[in-house]
């Protein structure tokens, strides 16, 4: 499948998203690729805000929009992940454990792991790491504050227009 680069694909949150699914399609098996792809996207939602503060800080009403997303959770979350992941080290994430399910047959004496499809559940790399609850995974948590933070800076740019 090719791919057509636009203005639009180039925007940083969209390479938020490209890398927020990335992560998403990872499987169990691909924890390391799953933690590279979150990290990037975390990365490129706060760069999301700093280029819109680069663009558009001297124009009117900039500072007041500014100033109203110091306490936004959102914003918080990627500003405090994005400096840990970039000065510190790999992201502070929860990750849970998941044991595979053993059958043993009774005639034969042998264990074997019951497959993906008997119990109808094929698990994701996403399905181990969360912020908040081991029942939110991490791409639910930054999908979440994905949402809000284009909210922010699309209504700001409208309010431009």
């Amino acid at each position: 499948m090719s791919q057509i680069v636009t203005a639009n694909s180039r925007q940083a949150l969209e390479r938020a998203k490209l890398f927020l699914g990335k992560a998403r399609e990872c499987p169990i098996e691909s924890r390391v690729d799953f933690e590279a792809f979150l990290e990037a996207s975390i990365i490129f939602a706060r760069a999301a805000i700093q280029r819109v503060k680069s663009s558009y800080e001297n124009k009117t009403g900039f500072k007041e929009w500014w100033d109203s997303l110091l306490g936004d959770p959102s914003v918080n979350f990627f500003r405090i992940e994005r400096n840990w992941i970039l000065k510190e080290g790999p992201p502070k994430i929860g990750q849970r454990i998941i044991m595979s399910t053993i059958k043993i047959e009774p005639k034969i004496g042998e264990q074997t792991p019951i497959s993906d499809e008997a119990t109808n559940k094929h698990f994701y790399a996403s399905d181990l790491y969360y912020y908040e609850d081991p029942s939110i995974p991490a791409t639910e948590t930054v999908e979440r504050h994905l949402i809000v933070l284009e909210k922010h800076i699309t209504e700001f740019i409208e309010t431009l227009s």
